[in-house]
Parts: C-alpha cells; sequence; structure tokens
C-alpha cells in the first residue's frame, strides 16, 4: 500500500489540485493508497512517522514541494521506508535532481511500481534550540534576509510579496559578519559575507543551481561563499546562479566539507530548505551519508 502525503498550499494550491489525476493514475495501476492532507506545518513530519510507526506502506508519495518533503525526511532519515517526491510545489529544487524536466504524471506512471531506490545523503544542522536535517541546503545573508523581509511585509502576496522583499533586501542588507571552521576547524574564513550557502544537492532557493558540483551519494556537503559584491556587479552577474556559473566568479569561494562551523558575535537569521530560522550564533552542519531512500 503507498501512503499519499499531500500539502494543499503547496505550489499555491496545485497539489491539491492534481490530487484527483494522482489517484486515477494510481487506481489504473491497480494500487492501493491512503491520502494524508496536512492542515499545518508539522503535519507532513507528524504523519511520516505515523506511516513509518504502522508497518503497513511500502512508499511514501509527497505531492508538494521542498517544504513538504525536508518535513518528511524528519521522519524517514535512517529509514527503510522510501519517498517517491512529485514536482508540485513552488521551486521543487530537490525533484531536478532524480526527474529533471519531467511532469508530476511522467514520473508517477515510470516510478511509482519501481521497487528501485537511492540512498541520499542528508545535511544536518544544530544550534541554538534548533536540530534539524535539509534536503537541499541552507543559507545565512540575502536568501535568509529575503525570508525575514517578508514576514515583516504585511500588505502584499505572491510574487509582489517576494519582489518587494527582495528590493527591500538589496537597498538594506550590508552583509553578515561570520567565522566558518570547516573539517574540525583545519581550515577558517572570516570575514562579512553576502551570501553563505551549504548544499546537498545541486540547487537551491527555486532554481539556482548555486552547488554545480554537489552530489547528494559523495559523503560531503557543498559550500558557496560570497563576498561584498557592488550593486551593478551583483545584478550583472545574478543570472550566472541558475547555471552554476557564478562560481567562477573572484568574489566567490567554492568547497567542499563533511563538517562546517559556523560562528558569529551577533545574532543572524539563516534559511534551512527555504525555512526561516532566526537569532543563531553558532552553528554546527554535518552530513549523514545514505540516509534517505528515494524511489527511482
Amino acid at each position: 500500500m503507498i501512503a499519499l502525503i499531500v500539502n494543499p498550499k503547496a505550489g499555491r494550491g496545485n497539489a491539491l489540485t492534481k490530487l484527483p489525476e494522482v489517484e486515477k493514475i494510481i487506481r489504473k495501476l491497480g494500487l492501493t493508497y491512503e491520502v494524508f492532507i496536512t492542515k499545518a506545518p508539522g503535519d507532513a513530519t507528524r504523519m511520516a512517522k505515523e506511516i513509518k510507526d504502522s508497518g503497513k506502506f511500502g512508499k511514501i508519495l509527497i505531492l508538494g514541494g521542498d517544504g513538504t518533503i525536508n518535513e518528511v525526511a524528519q521522519a524517514l532519515v535512517g529509514s527503510e521506508l522510501p519517498i517517491l517526491p512529485l514536482p508540485l510545489g513552488t521551486g521543487n529544487d530537490f525533484v531536478k535532481f532524480f526527474f529533471p524536466r519531467q511532469k508530476y504524471d511522467t514520473i508517477l506512471e515510470k516510478h511509482v511500481l519501481s521497487e528501485r531506490t537511492l540512498s541520499i545523503d542528508v545535511g544536518l544542522l544544530e544550534g541554538e534550540n534548533i536540530r534539524r536535517y535539509f534536503i537541499n541546503g541552507m543559507g545565512i545573508g540575502f536568501d535568509s534576509e529575503v525570508l525575514n523581509n517578508m514576514k515583516k511585509i504585511k500588505l502584499l502576496k505572491g510574487d509582489f510579496l517576494y519582489t518587494s522583499a527582495v528590493l527591500l533586501t538589496f537597498l538594506q542588507f550590508k552583509g553578515t559578519e561570520l567565522e566558518v571552521f570547516l573539517n574540525n576547524e583545519e581550515k577558517s574564513f572570516s570575514g562579512r559575507f553576502l551570501l553563505f550557502n551549504v548544499g546537498n544537492g545541486q540547487y537551491l532557493g527555486g532554481g539556482f543551481r548555486l552547488f554545480p558540483k554537489a552530489s547528494l551519494r559523495d559523503g560531503k556537503l557543498d559550500i558557496s561563499i560570497i563576498g561584498p559584491l557592488r550593486p551593478m556587479r551583483f545584478f550583472t552577474n545574478f543570472y550566472k546562479a541558475f547555471k552554476g556559473r557564478h562560481i567562477t566568479l573572484p568574489e566567490v569561494t567554492y568547497l567542499k566539507s563533511d563538517v562546517i562551523t559556523v560562528r558569529s558575535n551577533n545574532p543572524f537569521n539563516l534559511q534551512l530548505d527555504g525555512e526561516l530560522a532566526q537569532d543563531l550564533r553558532n552553528i554546527k552542519i554535518t552530513v549523514k551519508p545514505a540516509s534517505l531512500k528515494v524511489v527511482i
């Protein structure tokens, strides 16, 4: 039997809209299933744990975006129960690694009957009052400040909200002072950074290929550090991040590591698979190799 975890808000309602078609395909293939619809943050984690503990299900089909997959992963890291994510969110960065340019119905028809799985790495972030896995990546700096400003702007929604938050961040944000230590402090960096990102997969932030050398199976995390950029240079090179060509810029440092520590004298915000965490000063990031199973 298959469990379907559906986030009705994912993709601005797209996941819920596509549910009848998903059910139709599953029935046509002769499979039995049960639907679980989330209502609040954290529901997908709770549901995934209940599904795993019941022992009734052979896989979890996820109708949602990266945030929903992240929630499900919190309950499944280290378990044998695999996931099959469908690209029904807004960014769908995680799915790009497995099923590039494939639509949800094609993925479903080709792979829902498959017994083949791939065990992938997962990142783990630990800090003050936070311990959470991530599937795509995390960021400190411009991206987390955009999310922070989106929370502050009350009157706008959708693309207008995002665009306004980006412009506000561009006008106000001067960088984040950080100390970064790699591989148990064998190597370190310090300074004011525009963006500090750690990636498990290649994509982050809704299509940005921030980590073009990343693999979900190498037991390493990829690190992209972008120093201060003048406004015009920022805008003229912004597009390069969509193709992963930003790493050739002299302001960008690109590395791999399996243990990363970040410290600051001032509290900073971060985003983890697109979710905001606030007021941190000291975090440790590690990789959990081959700890999440994905149907292929």
